[in-house]
């Protein structure tokens, strides 16, 4: 099974934006929208309050393609809009590396770092029981 949550703060930079101008802003903005509509699958960039959001569900019984999608779609927005952070957990209980656990990709300052999870992981105690277990 694949569980994936995740979402996005879009920003432009983590430098003060005062630093760019308008045209800069407009330009890298206007390059994570056609990142985002190239997209295969369904990924949405979300306006509110001024400003622009990522939030992605996927769950299924095997990993498909959609997932690498997600993973490699805010990758490359983080690093376009160098301001953008945001986090996405995976659940795959079929990667002999991780079964029982989730993995975290940790997107801030134009990077994705990949974390250890502390909080569900392992799954099995902290989140449910072993299936013999009673």
């Amino acid at each position: 099974m694949i569980e994936l949550h995740g979402w996005l703060s879009i920003s432009a930079t983590y430098k003060d934006e005062d630093l760019l101008s308008q045209s800069e802003i407009d330009k890298i903005m206007q390059t994570v929208k056609d990142i985002v509509s190239e997209s295969e699958y369904e990924i949405k960039l979300q306006p509110t309050n001024g400003s622009y959001f990522i939030n992605s569900l996927h769950c299924s019984n095997h990993r498909t393609k959609e997932v690498d999608v997600i993973i490699e779609t805010y990758t490359r927005i983080s690093k376009i809009a160098t301001g953008s952070y945001g986090m996405i957990y995976l659940r795959d209980d079929e990667d002999r590396n991780h079964y029982n656990e989730f993995q975290v990709f940790v997107f801030r300052r134009g990077n994705c770092i990949q974390k250890d999870d502390t909080d569900f992981s392992p799954c099995i105690p902290s989140i449910e029981d072993a299936a013999d277990a009673e």
